[in-house]
């Protein structure tokens, strides 16, 4: 099992995804007084007939219709129809929101925690993610349960965490599954339980969630919490690994190059662990630079051993023995291309 901080973390949310949630929920909220001409403006704006969705909106929001006021910020926002203007996007995102509109309150609390056109503010990002969860929205369940489990703009608060991320998972969000798996094999803000923590991995693995895949895998090849597959747990270190994962990717890697739960295959074992050491994962490269060492599943290479041995040392992972058999190798002009690799592969690491 990987080491990991106090508790596992999605990646946030893309502002864009909130603002679809709350087109879904708009309805729910619409008075018989304007449920007409904001239904007529939801349709254009959804049908990308943005002037008319303007026209109609305009008049809504000002007026105080809760639901215009967020439709109108998100195209603010998103420049649609109207030049972009994060400033009045997120004004009617708060006039919304404080008249307790859910969906605005977690497009709000979602700009405040990306900082997406606005400073970054994890104070005001958990507020809002408290309105929003009091509507039932699943993802600021999530969101709050995070930032409740960090400590994150506030005091940390283990409890409450623990109640989000289960109400979350219990209506099927995968970042909450894998985090209650994650919860149970810690076992710190609840008692160890590692059948438990499988089961959820696997609901949430079975939901493309590539943290879950991973540590089902590894459980699965370590026998841990559940019978031990080696095969099974390939499936699910692809899942994973296909995602872009490099741990999951540096696990294929040696599942191929030791035959284990698959047919041994150093071709496979070359190409994942490449995958994995170009994400920067040291002991991939080290086991990269083995292979075209030894020109196993890959051509042999000794500039790119030496180059991939090298970037693993500046991260930290050396491999004393590969070391000693290469370096002797080396010739001046084999040193200056490997030089000029390394550069290369700074410069890469280095852009932002």
């Amino acid at each position: 099992m990987r080491e990991r901080s106090n508790m596992p973390r999605l990646p946030r949310p893309a502002l864009y995804l909130a603002l679809t949630l709350g087109l879904g929920l708009l309805s729910a909220w619409t008075t018989s007084a304007s449920a007409q001409t904001f239904e007529d403006a939801a349709k254009a704006y959804q049908s990308g007939d943005y002037a008319t969705a303007l026209s109609g909106l305009q008049a809504l929001a000002m007026g105080g219709d809760a639901n215009a006021q967020l439709l109108l910020g998100t195209m603010y926002f998103n420049g649609e129809g109207i030049d972009a203007n994060y400033v009045e996007g997120l004004r009617w995102f708060r006039l919304s929101a404080d008249q307790e509109n859910h969906a605005a309150a977690f497009a709000l609390a979602s700009a405040y925690r990306t900082g997406a056109g606005v400073e970054r503010n994890d104070p005001e990002a958990r507020h809002y993610f408290e309105i929003a969860a009091m509507g039932n929205l699943v993802p600021a369940k999530f969101e709050l349960a995070n930032m409740l489990a960090a400590g994150e703009g506030g005091q940390a608060d283990g409890s409450r965490a623990v109640r989000f991320f289960n109400e979350a998972a219990e209506a099927g969000h995968p970042g909450a599954l894998y985090s209650m798996g994650a919860i149970y094999a810690a076992g710190q803000l609840r008692p160890q339980n590692l059948s438990l923590a499988v089961s959820y991995f696997r609901k949430a693995a079975k939901l493309g969630q590539p943290d879950a895949a991973y540590n089902l895998g590894l459980m699965l090849v370590e026998g841990t919490g559940v019978e031990a597959s080696p095969a099974e747990a390939t499936q699910w270190f692809e899942v994973a690994a296909t995602q872009g994962l490099a741990d999951a990717q540096a696990a294929l890697g040696f599942l191929y190059i030791n035959g284990t739960g698959v047919e041994k295959n150093e071709e496979k074992a070359a190409s994942w662990f490449n995958e994995a050491a170009l994400r920067g994962h040291t002991l991939a490269q080290t086991r990269l630079a083995r292979l075209y060492y030894l020109g196993k599943g890959i051509e042999k290479d000794l500039v790119a051993a030496y180059a991939w041995l090298s970037i693993a040392r500046s991260g930290g992972q050396n491999d004393p023995e590969l070391a000693e058999l290469l370096e002797p190798e080396m010739t001046p002009a084999m040193l200056a291309k490997a030089e000029e690799t390394l550069k290369d592969w700074e410069a890469a690491t280095s852009a932002p």
